[in-house]
C-alpha cells in the first residue's frame, strides 16, 4: 500500500533551530538559539530517576477516583449536571472501527484525513463515555459495554492516526508509534482500567496491559536503550511533544505497578517537556494559533497534573517563568468580544478551552475574572481532562488570584519578540472594532506565509482577515506541496502580491519593525515586509497600520512599495462577509448584523478590483484583489475599515 504522506515538516524541526526574534520598535533583529531551554536526546539520568522514585506513591493512580470510592462520584450524580448525558447514554452505540475510513486517504476516496482520524478518536471518546456512565451510576449497566469496547480497541490493528501510519507499519504490526492518537488511546485505556477497578476482569486487564506495553511503553524503552530514530516527539518543539508526553506519562503513572519504571517515565516527562515549551516564543506567543494552543498546551497541563499528583506536588512543571507568559497568550491574543484571530492552522471561531483557562487562572493566580468558575460541568467526551476537572485537583485547591483588570480590557497587547500587535477600543468607548496584526517569520510551526496579515473585528464578527485552516489533505505538510494551497500560501491572506509573486517560506522571510507610536487615542506601527518576497528589483515594501480609537474608530493599512523598474503591485482583502462595491473606491462588508465600509485608494494611480472565491475544502471565503492598473515604479495602496451605521 502506498504511503499516505511524507513526515510532517513541523515534526522534524531541529532542536537548536535558529529563531528570528523581532524587537518591536527597534530597527534591528537578532538571532536567538534556545540552547538552555531545550532537552537534547540522551540516556536516562538514573540519579534523577532515583530521586523521583522517592517522591512517588507506592501504587499507581490516575485522575479522579475508582468507581468504588463514591464520595465525589455520588456528589456528581446527585448534582443533576450529568442527567442529560445519562439519558442520552441509554441508547448509546459504541462506534465501530471502519477499515474504509482508515484507508480513505490513501485509496483516494477522501480528500482529507478527517474521516479516518475522526473515526479513530470517536472510539476513544466512546470508551471514555461508557466508563463515565458506569462510574457515575455504579449499577453494572455499562460494565459489559466498557469491557467490549476495551477489548475491541486493544485488538484494533492500529491506534495511530491514518495520516501518521507511514507505509501502514502500525496497521500491519511491523512497528508501533507513539503519536497524537495512540497516546490518546493509551491514556484513555489506562484511565478506564483505573476508574473501573475490579469491574474489569483480570484476563481483560492483563490483555490491556500487554497492549499498552506492546504499542506504547516498549517502543519508548527501546528508543531510550537503542537511541533509534523513531518517536521523535521527545525532541519536537511543537504540540506533538506535550500531547504525546501527556498520554505516555499519564498512562504510565496510572497503571504501571513497578515504582522504578514509573519514575523513569516521570523523568521522561519532566526532562523532555522542556522542548515543547521551547516551541513557544519567549514572549509567550504560540505560533501554532489558538486551536493548537488548546491542544498542545492543554496537554502540558495534563502532564503537569499527572506528575504533580504522583509526586504530591514535589515536581511542578509550572515552576518555569515562561509558563506564566504562555498562560497569558490566550487573553492577550483576544481581539474583542471573545473573538480571536485564525492565525496559522487555526480555524475561524476558535476560542481558548474554558477548562484549560480556569486551571491556569487558578493555578497561576492570573486574576482573570471570567475564568474563576467552571461553567461547563457536565463534559464527558474524555476520561482524562474532564475527570481531572470534575474531581479535586491542584488548581481547585489553589486560591483564585486577586481580580485584576480583565486582560481583554487592555487597549493593546504586544508580543514584542514575535511582532504581533492586538489593538482594542477604550473601555466604555462607542468604538466596537479591534484588529490583530501579525509580523513574525515564515518558518513557524504550522506556518502560513502570512507576514503582515491581519484580522479586523467589528462587534463579535470577523469582517476581514486571515482565513485560517483548511482540512488536512495527504500532502499538506509536505514542503513541496504545502504552499500550493492558496489558504496556506500568502495568496489567500490579506497581504500584497508583489510583481505577481507570493511570499516565500523560510526564516529569511521575516518582518522588521521600523517604527511604533502608541497613545491612548491611536496606535501606529510600520513593518518592513520586503524580505518575504523573492523579487529582484524590489527596493522597498512597508506596511503601516493606523488604529484610531476616537469616535466609532477606524483601521487603516498602507502599503508603501518601490521597484527598480515598473512592476505590478496588488494587495488583497480576504473576507467571509457578504460584500458589494458601492463606488469606485468603496466596498460594503456585511456579516450578521454588522456592516463595515472599506475605502481604498492609491494617490496618482487608478486601481482595479477582481474577486475570487476560495474553498479548498474549508469554509469558502472571498479574496478581493486591489491592484494598480499598470506597472509602476513606486506608490502606495491605502485601505481603511470603518463601521457603517
Amino acid at each position: 500500500m502506498k504511503k499516505t504522506q511524507s513526515k510532517s515538516a513541523y515534526y522534524t524541526h531541529l532542536l537548536l533551530r535558529a529563531k528570528i526574534i523581532v524587537i518591536t520598535g527597534l530597527l534591528t533583529f537578532k538571532i536567538s538559539v534556545s540552547i538552555a531551554q531545550t532537552a537534547p536526546f540522551k540516556p536516562i539520568d538514573e540519579k534523577r530517576v532515583q530521586e523521583i522514585e522517592a517522591m512517588l506513591t507506592d501504587k499507581p493512580s490516575g485522575f479522579g477516583e475508582p468507581y468504588n470510592k463514591r464520595k465525589v462520584w455520588n456528589s456528581l450524580l446527585k448534582s443533576g449536571d450529568y442527567d442529560q448525558f445519562l439519558r442520552a447514554m441509554k441508547n448509546y452505540t459504541f462506534p465501530a472501527f471502519s477499515k474504509d475510513d482508515y484507508f480513505s486517504l490513501s485509496n483516494g476516496s477522501a480528500s482529507s484525513s478527517n474521516a479516518g482520524l475522526t473515526m479513530m478518536r470517536k472510539r476513544a471518546e466512546g470508551l471514555a463515555k461508557v466508563t463515565w456512565a458506569e462510574c457515575l451510576q455504579n449499577e453494572g449497566k455499562y460494565t459489559r459495554m466498557v469491557e467490549e469496547g476495551l477489548r475491541d480497541i486493544i485488538n484494533q490493528k492500529s491506534w495511530v492516526s491514518p495520516r501518521s501510519d507511514h507505509d501502514f507499519k502500525n496497521y500491519n504490526g511491523v512497528e508501533y508509534s507513539v503519536e497524537l492518537t495512540s497516546s490518546l488511546y493509551a491514556h484513555t485505556i489506562a484511565q478506564t482500567l483505573y476508574m473501573m477497578g475490579n469491574k474489569i476482569s483480570p484476563k481483560l486487564r492483563k490483555e490491556a496491559m500487554d497492549a499498552l506495553y506492546t504499542r506504547i511503553f516498549n517502543p519508548i524503552h527501546r528508543k531510550i536503550s537503542t537511541q533509534n530514530d523513531k518517536n521523535d516527539f521527545l525532541t519536537a518543539d511543537n504540540n506533538w511533544n506535550h500531547v504525546c508526553l501527556a498520554g505516555l506519562v499519564g498512562a504510565a503513572l496510572t497503571v504501571i505497578e513497578d515504582k522504578h519504571e514509573r519514575a523513569v517515565f516521570t523523568y521522561i516527562g519532566e526532562y523532555y517537556s522542556r522542548n515543547g515549551l521551547a516551541g513557544f516564543n519567549d514572549d509567550g506567543y504560540c505560533v501554532e494559533g489558538v486551536t493548537y494552543y488548546n491542544y498542545g498546551f492543554g496537554h502540558y497541563i495534563l502532564l503537569r497534573e499527572s506528575i504533580w499528583q504522583a509526586t504530591g506536588g514535589k515536581i511542578d512543571l509550572f515552576d518555569d517563568p515562561k509558563v506564566q507568559k504562555i498562560a497569558r497568550y490566550a487573553p492577550n491574543i483576544e481581539i474583542i468580544n471573545g473573538v480571536y484571530p485564525a492565525i496559522s492552522d487555526c480555524r475561524e471561531g476558535a476560542k481558548p478551552s474554558e477548562e484549560m483557562m480556569i486551571y491556569l487562572n487558578r493555578s497561576l493566580a492570573l486574576g482573570i475574572t471570567q475564568y474563576d468558575t467552571l461553567t461547563n460541568k457536565s463534559a464527558t467526551s474524555n476520561n482524562r481532562l474532564n475527570v481531572m476537572m470534575a474531581f479535586p485537583n491542584s488548581s481547585s485547591k489553589s486560591q483564585p488570584g486577586k481580580n485584576i483588570q480583565k486582560e481583554g480590557a487592555k487597549i493593546r497587547s504586544l508580543f514584542e519578540q514575535t511582532g504581533v500587535l492586538v489593538c482594542r477600543p477604550l473601555p466604555g468607548s462607542p468604538a466596537n472594532i479591534g484588529v490583530a496584526l501579525k509580523g513574525g517569520h515564515n518558518d513557524e510551526s504550522h506556518n502560513h506565509n502570512d507576514i503582515g496579515s491581519y484580522t479586523v473585528v467589528q462587534g463579535n464578527q470577523i469582517m476581514a482577515g486571515d482565513p485560517g485552516v483548511i482540512p488536512y489533505a495527504s500532502n499538506i505538510f509536505d514542503p513541496q506541496y504545502r504552499y500550493t494551497y492558496k489558504t496556506v500560501g500568502s495568496f489567500g491572506h490579506p497581504v500584497p502580491l508583489v510583481a505577481g509573486t507570493q511570499q516565500q517560506p523560510g526564516v529569511q522571510a521575516r518582518s522588521r519593525t521600523v517604527r511604533t507610536d502608541f497613545t491612548k487615542e491611536k496606535d501606529n506601527i510600520t513593518l518592513d515586509i520586503a524580505s518575504a518576497y523573492n523579487v529582484p528589483g524590489l527596493k522597498k515594501l512597508e506596511r503601516t497600520m493606523d488604529y484610531d480609537r476616537t469616535g466609532a474608530g477606524s483601521i487603516t493599512f498602507t502599503d508603501y512599495f518601490e521597484y527598480a523598474k515598473p512592476e505590478w503591485f496588488e494587495t488583497a482583502i480576504s473576507t467571509r462577509s457578504e460584500w458589494k462595491q458601492t463606488s469606485d473606491s468603496t466596498l460594503l462588508l456585511t456579516r450578521e448584523n454588522e456592516k463595515m465600509l472599506v475605502a481604498f485608494s492609491s494617490p496618482g494611480n487608478k486601481l482595479l478590483l477582481k474577486s475570487e472565491e476560495i474553498s479548498e475544502g474549508g469554509t469558502p471565503y472571498t479574496r478581493i484583489g486591489i491592484s494598480v492598473s499598470k506597472p509602476v515604479s513606486e506608490g502606495q495602496i491605502v485601505i481603511t475599515y470603518r463601521p457603517q451605521n
